[in-house]
Protein backbone atom coordinates (compact mmCIF):
# COMPACT_ATOMS: atom_id res chain seq x y z
CA UNK A 1 0.00 0.00 0.00
CA UNK A 2 1.56 3.10 -1.07
CA UNK A 3 -0.23 5.64 0.87
CA UNK A 4 -2.46 5.95 3.70
CA UNK A 5 -3.50 3.71 6.93
CA UNK A 6 -4.77 0.75 6.54
CA UNK A 7 -7.79 -0.69 8.85
CA UNK A 8 -8.44 -3.98 7.79
CA UNK A 9 -7.13 -6.72 5.35
CA UNK A 10 -9.85 -8.87 3.73
CA UNK A 11 -8.82 -12.04 2.08
CA UNK A 12 -10.57 -14.72 0.19
CA UNK A 13 -9.51 -18.07 -0.70
CA UNK A 14 -9.99 -19.93 -4.10
CA UNK A 15 -10.10 -23.64 -4.48
CA UNK A 16 -9.27 -25.31 -7.81
CA UNK A 17 -9.03 -29.14 -6.62
CA UNK A 18 -8.42 -30.35 -9.93
CA UNK A 19 -5.50 -29.09 -10.81
CA UNK A 20 -4.72 -25.51 -9.31
CA UNK A 21 -5.55 -24.36 -5.92
CA UNK A 22 -5.31 -19.74 -5.70
CA UNK A 23 -5.65 -17.92 -2.88
CA UNK A 24 -6.11 -14.27 -3.47
CA UNK A 25 -5.78 -11.50 -0.45
CA UNK A 26 -6.68 -8.02 -0.52
CA UNK A 27 -6.75 -4.94 1.52
CA UNK A 28 -9.65 -3.11 2.63
CA UNK A 29 -10.55 0.59 4.21
CA UNK A 30 -7.44 2.61 4.90
CA UNK A 31 -6.78 6.64 5.78
CA UNK A 32 -8.87 8.88 3.36
CA UNK A 33 -9.83 5.84 1.24
CA UNK A 34 -13.37 4.91 2.51
CA UNK A 35 -14.23 2.25 0.30
CA UNK A 36 -11.09 0.44 -0.79
CA UNK A 37 -11.91 -1.08 -4.81
CA UNK A 38 -10.00 -4.56 -3.86
CA UNK A 39 -12.85 -4.71 -0.97
CA UNK A 40 -15.26 -4.22 -3.99
CA UNK A 41 -13.58 -6.68 -6.22
CA UNK A 42 -13.25 -9.44 -3.35
CA UNK A 43 -17.62 -9.06 -2.87
CA UNK A 44 -17.87 -9.46 -6.78
CA UNK A 45 -15.41 -12.84 -6.64
CA UNK A 46 -16.80 -14.19 -3.70
CA UNK A 47 -19.95 -15.03 -5.42
CA UNK A 48 -17.88 -16.72 -8.41
CA UNK A 49 -18.40 -20.87 -8.04
CA UNK A 50 -14.66 -20.93 -7.90
CA UNK A 51 -14.21 -18.54 -4.88
CA UNK A 52 -14.05 -20.85 -1.79
CA UNK A 53 -14.76 -18.14 1.26
CA UNK A 54 -13.85 -14.74 2.05
CA UNK A 55 -12.59 -12.84 5.58
CA UNK A 56 -10.84 -10.28 6.92
CA UNK A 57 -7.31 -10.10 8.52
CA UNK A 58 -6.02 -7.78 10.99
CA UNK A 59 -3.09 -4.87 9.07
CA UNK A 60 -0.48 -5.69 10.52
CA UNK A 61 3.27 -7.69 10.54
CA UNK A 62 1.72 -10.18 13.46
CA UNK A 63 -1.68 -10.28 12.27
CA UNK A 64 -0.53 -11.18 8.76
CA UNK A 65 1.74 -13.63 10.12
CA UNK A 66 -0.45 -15.06 12.17
CA UNK A 67 -3.52 -15.16 9.95
CA UNK A 68 -1.66 -16.15 6.63
CA UNK A 69 1.14 -19.35 8.54
CA UNK A 70 -1.06 -21.69 8.68
CA UNK A 71 -2.47 -21.52 5.10
CA UNK A 72 1.29 -21.19 4.02
CA UNK A 73 1.67 -24.34 5.65
CA UNK A 74 -1.05 -26.23 4.24
CA UNK A 75 -0.29 -24.92 0.40
CA UNK A 76 3.85 -26.47 1.72
CA UNK A 77 2.27 -30.35 2.07
CA UNK A 78 0.09 -30.27 -0.80
CA UNK A 79 0.55 -31.43 -4.08
CA UNK A 80 -1.41 -28.78 -5.79
CA UNK A 81 0.07 -26.12 -7.57
CA UNK A 82 -1.03 -22.83 -5.59
CA UNK A 83 -0.94 -19.58 -6.26
CA UNK A 84 -0.98 -16.33 -3.51
CA UNK A 85 -2.83 -13.61 -5.20
CA UNK A 86 -2.26 -10.66 -3.14
CA UNK A 87 -4.21 -7.27 -4.33
CA UNK A 88 -4.06 -3.81 -2.81
CA UNK A 89 -5.15 -0.41 -3.88
CA UNK A 90 -2.40 2.13 -5.20
CA UNK A 91 -3.55 5.55 -5.22
CA UNK A 92 -1.07 7.07 -7.79
CA UNK A 93 -1.38 4.63 -10.06
CA UNK A 94 -3.42 4.89 -13.75
CA UNK A 95 -3.23 1.55 -14.50
CA UNK A 96 -2.98 -2.29 -12.73
CA UNK A 97 0.40 -3.35 -11.72
CA UNK A 98 1.86 -6.51 -11.96
CA UNK A 99 4.43 -6.39 -9.31
CA UNK A 100 7.78 -8.58 -9.92
CA UNK A 101 9.66 -8.23 -6.79
CA UNK A 102 8.88 -8.11 -2.96
CA UNK A 103 11.40 -6.35 -1.29
CA UNK A 104 13.41 -7.69 2.37
CA UNK A 105 12.93 -4.47 3.94
CA UNK A 106 9.85 -3.25 6.24
CA UNK A 107 10.33 0.63 6.10
CA UNK A 108 6.55 1.77 7.51
CA UNK A 109 5.68 5.83 7.77
CA UNK A 110 3.14 5.00 9.93
CA UNK A 111 2.03 2.54 12.94
CA UNK A 112 0.23 -0.73 11.32
CA UNK A 113 -3.16 -1.99 13.52
CA UNK A 114 -0.62 -3.16 16.33
CA UNK A 115 1.53 -0.25 16.41
CA UNK A 116 4.14 -1.06 14.91
CA UNK A 117 6.25 1.23 12.73
CA UNK A 118 9.17 -0.55 11.05
CA UNK A 119 11.98 1.35 10.51
CA UNK A 120 14.36 -0.50 7.92
CA UNK A 121 13.70 -3.74 9.42
CA UNK A 122 14.60 -7.02 7.76
CA UNK A 123 11.59 -8.61 7.10
CA UNK A 124 12.90 -12.57 6.92
CA UNK A 125 16.62 -13.05 8.48
CA UNK A 126 18.62 -14.94 6.18
CA UNK A 127 17.04 -14.55 2.85
CA UNK A 128 18.13 -12.12 -0.54
CA UNK A 129 17.52 -7.99 -0.31
CA UNK A 130 14.60 -9.12 -3.02
CA UNK A 131 12.72 -11.58 -4.65
CA UNK A 132 10.82 -11.79 -8.17
CA UNK A 133 8.28 -13.85 -8.39
CA UNK A 134 9.12 -16.62 -11.11
CA UNK A 135 5.38 -16.45 -12.50
CA UNK A 136 5.73 -15.67 -16.35
CA UNK A 137 4.35 -12.18 -15.89
CA UNK A 138 5.64 -10.95 -19.33
CA UNK A 139 3.95 -13.18 -20.94
CA UNK A 140 0.93 -12.68 -18.98
CA UNK A 141 1.09 -8.96 -19.46
CA UNK A 142 2.04 -9.59 -23.11
CA UNK A 143 -1.70 -11.42 -22.64
CA UNK A 144 -4.09 -9.16 -21.11
CA UNK A 145 -2.19 -6.17 -22.94
CA UNK A 146 -3.97 -7.43 -26.40
CA UNK A 147 -7.03 -7.96 -24.66
CA UNK A 148 -7.03 -4.28 -24.52
CA UNK A 149 -7.20 -4.25 -20.66
CA UNK A 150 -5.07 -1.46 -18.87
CA UNK A 151 -1.93 -3.60 -16.88
CA UNK A 152 1.85 -2.74 -16.79
CA UNK A 153 4.58 -4.23 -14.87
CA UNK A 154 5.78 -2.92 -11.63
CA UNK A 155 8.77 -3.19 -9.67
CA UNK A 156 7.88 -0.86 -6.43
CA UNK A 157 5.14 -2.93 -3.90
CA UNK A 158 6.37 -0.22 -1.38
CA UNK A 159 7.22 -1.07 2.03
CA UNK A 160 4.84 -1.03 4.06
CA UNK A 161 2.05 -4.15 4.31
CA UNK A 162 1.78 -4.39 0.98
CA UNK A 163 5.19 -5.40 0.59
CA UNK A 164 5.40 -6.91 3.41
CA UNK A 165 3.14 -9.84 2.84
CA UNK A 166 4.36 -10.27 -0.52
CA UNK A 167 8.03 -10.84 0.34
CA UNK A 168 6.85 -13.46 2.84
CA UNK A 169 4.67 -15.01 0.32
CA UNK A 170 7.56 -15.23 -2.10
CA UNK A 171 9.82 -17.03 0.47
CA UNK A 172 7.05 -19.64 1.26
CA UNK A 173 6.62 -20.31 -2.30
CA UNK A 174 10.66 -20.62 -2.64
CA UNK A 175 10.70 -22.75 0.18
CA UNK A 176 7.83 -25.49 -1.05
CA UNK A 177 9.91 -28.58 -1.87
CA UNK A 178 7.36 -29.70 -5.12
CA UNK A 179 8.73 -25.37 -6.57
CA UNK A 180 5.07 -25.70 -7.23
CA UNK A 181 3.58 -22.57 -4.96
CA UNK A 182 4.06 -19.04 -6.48
CA UNK A 183 3.32 -15.40 -5.37
CA UNK A 184 1.80 -11.97 -6.70
CA UNK A 185 1.08 -8.78 -5.88
CA UNK A 186 -1.57 -6.98 -8.44
CA UNK A 187 -1.86 -3.02 -7.21
CA UNK A 188 -4.69 -1.30 -8.88
CA UNK A 189 -6.46 2.14 -8.95
CA UNK A 190 -9.24 4.02 -7.53
CA UNK A 191 -12.74 3.28 -9.68
CA UNK A 192 -12.39 6.81 -10.25
CA UNK A 193 -9.45 5.72 -12.60
CA UNK A 194 -10.35 2.48 -13.74
CA UNK A 195 -14.36 1.42 -13.72
CA UNK A 196 -15.14 -1.44 -11.40
CA UNK A 197 -16.84 -3.30 -14.06
CA UNK A 198 -12.89 -3.59 -16.28
CA UNK A 199 -11.34 -3.61 -13.19
CA UNK A 200 -13.31 -6.96 -12.07
CA UNK A 201 -12.66 -8.26 -15.98
CA UNK A 202 -8.92 -7.68 -15.50
CA UNK A 203 -8.88 -9.37 -12.19
CA UNK A 204 -10.76 -11.54 -13.50
CA UNK A 205 -8.70 -13.02 -17.12
CA UNK A 206 -5.67 -12.73 -14.58
CA UNK A 207 -7.33 -15.42 -12.69
CA UNK A 208 -7.76 -17.41 -15.74
CA UNK A 209 -4.11 -17.09 -16.89
CA UNK A 210 -3.37 -18.27 -13.81
CA UNK A 211 -5.60 -21.55 -13.82
CA UNK A 212 -3.03 -22.56 -16.82
CA UNK A 213 -0.16 -23.54 -14.72
CA UNK A 214 0.64 -26.61 -13.63
CA UNK A 215 3.11 -28.75 -12.61
CA UNK A 216 5.54 -28.73 -15.92
CA UNK A 217 5.73 -24.73 -15.46
CA UNK A 218 7.69 -24.75 -11.86
CA UNK A 219 10.68 -22.59 -12.20
CA UNK A 220 12.41 -21.68 -9.20
CA UNK A 221 12.04 -18.77 -8.27
CA UNK A 222 14.77 -16.06 -9.38
CA UNK A 223 16.90 -13.22 -7.32
CA UNK A 224 17.38 -9.87 -9.21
Amino acid sequence: MKKGHLKIFRAWLRHMRSALCQCAYCFGKFGPVLINPTTKLATQLKDDPIVHTSFVLEVSAQGVRAALEPLWAEAKDDDETTVFVHLGVHDGTKTILLEQVGYNIANFRMPDEQGWVAQNEVIVADQPDSIRTHLPLETYHAALKADGLQVELSTDPGRYICNYTYFLSLVKAQQRVAKNQYALFVHVPPFSVIPEDEQLHSIKTLLGLLSTLDDANTPVAAHP
